[in-house]
């Protein structure tokens, strides 16, 4: 996991969706079952867009 001077998480390049999320949810205080749930649900699609959005320059850049 990445962290940036001003505190935020990023996967690390080729870390699993799941890998950073159980690496984000280790680094905080303890949280719920319910809380670890929501940022799941927060942190798939987000990151299914970024790697979308990496693969789409990845083939712009290809051609």
């Amino acid at each position: 996991m990445n962290v940036s001077p001003d505190g935020w998480c990023s996967p690390a390049a080729g870390q699993d969706v799941e890998a950073f999320i159980a690496e984000f949810v280790a680094s905080r205080p303890p949280l719920t079952g319910a809380e670890v749930t929501e940022l799941r649900a927060i942190f798939r699609p987000a990151l299914a867009k970024v790697a979308q959005r990496a693969a789409s320059e990845a083939d712009t850049d290809a051609a």
